[in-house]
């Protein structure tokens, strides 16, 4: 599961890639930037890792892990071999996340915390 990305071709149509491999959810997704200089917008694979249970807007955004890649075929093998290497480094981690029953949602802390803080 963590071996494959899609080819080129499906992200050009404006799909999306998202999945889990045990505690560990991904996503990715083709974006567009313009380079230093440059008239044209250049196109890359946008990876992002985080824990589960949540959604990752209702994830702690320092848990949030994101990479660029070229939007090339080594751009896509490096992507599955980015997602690899995060899940391989921490598998113990990625197994023994909370269930959904267990934690809370994270939420952005409002004005009223912040001027508390």
């Amino acid at each position: 599961m963590l071996d494959v990305i899609p080819l080129l071709h499906y992200f050009k149509e404006k799909n999306e890639y998202s999945g889990a491999h045990f505690g560990m959810r991904y996503h990715f997704t083709m974006n567009k930037k313009k380079q230093d200089g440059a008239e044209e917008e250049t196109a890359f694979l946008c990876g992002t890792i985080w824990p589960e249970p949540w959604a990752k807007e209702y994830t702690d955004p320092a848990l949030i892990l994101k990479k660029d890649f070229s939007f090339s075929d080594e751009g896509r093998n490096q992507a599955a071999a980015w997602l690899k290497e995060v899940y391989y480094s921490e598998e113990e981690r990625w197994r023994v996340v909370p269930s959904i029953l267990d934690s809370e949602p994270w939420r952005p802390q409002s004005e009223e915390d912040k001027e508390k803080a």
